[in-house]
């Protein structure tokens, strides 16, 4: 224990930290980087939002022995997710794909460096006031789903990121047509409260469980809508995203972050030995890592 935290959740909340730092530094040096803060800051703040209400419906629960929490949630987490969506929406950002591509883009490779992550922060198990308890711990409605996770925790990551990358977009082209500072201060907040809006509706109730066709819960409609999500979204990226921009160096942590988190989920299931998780993870990570090698391979021999 560090400072009454398992070392290995400890060292997962440095990692966070870290990582977080590293994509605000990145944002300092750009233009209007006080409004992309906002948008950083505003997506965690949504996500915090959005976990602790996960939480207070009992779909799950976070240990409380952290260093710091949001709530019931810990800032780890939120500092992971914050990077995550900062690396995906900035990589089609920087390929100059079609705007209306990027939050399909975003929430696809978001949802599945989540598949990697999870499995490694639910089976790293500690005994916790008598209790043995994960990183965070998922409340089962059915058995099954990606190595006991339900499908509907990838498809909502794939929402979250999806409906705040659509706010973002709406907000930064209002403000690039009226060239309104307030405009710019004001709309990465007010995303807040339209994506978590968009996330408790019916609308979201749909694309993660089919309601009102079925019930929330059922495994297999889960499973089509996330497959669905997938499909759609890798067809459009296949269709319009071009790799023929150059990617300078100081950006190209936009590979560097997703390919690390796999590599860190990777020696996690290693090191603590979580045997049931090692294959699914390494297969998913070795899928997204070759995508990320792949753009950066076409992007670097692009003309400058």
């Amino acid at each position: 224990m560090i400072f009454g935290t398992p070392i290995s959740w400890f060292l997962n909340e440095i990692i966070a930290s870290i990582l977080l730092l590293i994509c605000i530094a990145h944002i300092v040096k750009q233009e209007n980087s006080t409004i992309k803060l906002f948008e950083l800051f505003a997506y965690m703040i949504t996500a915090g939002i959005f976990e602790n209400i996960g939480v207070f419906s009992n779909a799950y629960y976070y240990s409380h022995q952290r260093l710091m929490m949001f709530g019931n949630v810990p800032f780890s987490i939120l500092f992971i997710e914050g990077a995550i969506l900062y690396t995906t929406f900035q990589l089609f950002s920087l390929l100059k794909a079609p705007k209306w591509i990027i939050p399909f883009g975003a929430g696809l490779l978001a949802s599945i460096q989540d598949m990697t992550l999870d499995p490694s922060s639910i089976y790293d198990l500690n005994l916790v006031n008598g209790v043995l308890e994960g990183q965070w711990n998922w409340t089962k409605f059915y058995d099954g789903g990606y190595v006991d996770i339900p499908f509907y925790n990838f498809s909502g990551w794939f929402t979250m990121i999806f409906f705040f990358s659509v706010c973002m977009l709406t907000g930064r082209f209002l403000y690039e047509k009226y060239k309104k500072r307030w405009i710019g201060i004001t709309y990465p907040f007010a995303s807040i409260i339209v994506t978590v809006t968009l996330l408790i509706s019916p609308i979201n109730q749909f694309l993660l469980y089919t309601v009102p066709f079925a019930e929330i819960n059922t495994k297999t409609n889960e499973l089509i809508m996330l497959l669905l999500l997938y499909t759609i979204s890798a067809l459009l990226i296949f269709r319009f995203v071009k790799y023929d921009s150059y990617i300078v160096k100081k950006d190209r942590i936009v590979f560097a972050i997703p390919i690390f988190l796999h590599i860190y989920a990777i020696i996690t299931c290693i090191t603590l030995g979580i045997t049931y998780a090692i294959l699914p993870v390494v297969i998913v990570a070795a899928l997204h890592s070759a995508y990320l090698i792949f753009v950066y391979l076409k992007t670097k021999n692009a003309e400058r």
